[in-house]
């Protein structure tokens, strides 16, 4: 597997994190099919319903859940990640 970061213990951190959010959308995804789609409402995913009750009820909030994740992708993709082949001055 390729490496992530030169430390071993925060790369062995990153790639437990990273499996474990797999391994959680794995299993919402499973719910969602069998039961409620409403799971998968991305304001649930990363709890922010706790702090601002009802964002994860209504088509609405699950429209919007994730054009905030297409807007915080871009923003990643734009700013903090380096095109193939180029460093970072």
């Amino acid at each position: 597997m390729r490496t992530l970061f030169s430390n071993r213990y925060i790369d062995a951190f990153a790639k437990t994190v990273l499996f474990s959010g797999i391994t959680h959308l794995i299993i919402l995804t499973w719910v969602a099919l069998r039961e409620n789609v409403y799971v998968l409402n991305t304001f649930n995913i990363v709890s922010l319903n706790l702090l601002i009750p009802g964002l994860e009820q209504g088509l609405p909030n699950f429209i919007i859940s994730y054009g905030v994740i297409v807007v915080v992708y871009a923003f990643i993709y734009v700013y903090l990640t380096n095109p193939a082949g180029k460093d970072r001055p």
